[in-house]
């Protein structure tokens, strides 16, 4: 998998695919290759996300220092507005969107990110708001 050059914020489902031993080689060559052309920025919702997610308490710490290395987008109070603007745009549209996902898609929108993503919920936002996506096929 060819990334192309753009700046790319990873929603939670590349990382885990990332960082699983196991993860598909196309998506963890790809996030291999941003992260060292510095083309990777996280946010602290996809940070907690990964964190509540370690196997233990050394890991945790291993994931946070990893994580440190990353830029990082922050989520101010003027994220927190747009977030909930563009949930309730895409409410009145016909799609209803779990705040995580919107504070992650509004962090993208507003640091003018690719959301790289292995989850097909952001694709139905993409069709219905100013959200640019990369979708990865990655294997469950």
């Amino acid at each position: 998998m060819n990334v192309p050059f753009e700046p790319l914020l990873p929603d939670t489902s590349v990382w885990i695919h990332y960082l699983r031993p196991n993860g598909a080689t196309d998506l963890k060559l790809a996030m291999r290759e941003a992260l060292m052309q510095d083309r990777i920025a996280t946010c602290w919702v996809v940070k907690t996300e990964l964190l509540i997610g370690a196997r233990d308490a050394a890991a945790y710490d291993v994931l946070m220092e990893a994580l440190q290395g990353v830029a990082d987008v922050p989520v101010t109070a003027q994220t927190w507005n747009d977030a909930a603007r563009l949930g309730y745009d895409l409410r009145k549209r016909g799609l209803l969107v779990a705040v995580p996902d919107l504070l992650i898609a509004q962090c993208a929108i507003s640091s003018e990110r690719v959301l790289w993503h292995a989850d097909g919920d952001f694709e139905r936002m993409r069709e219905r708001s100013p959200l640019r996506t990369r979708l990865s096929r990655a294997p469950e």
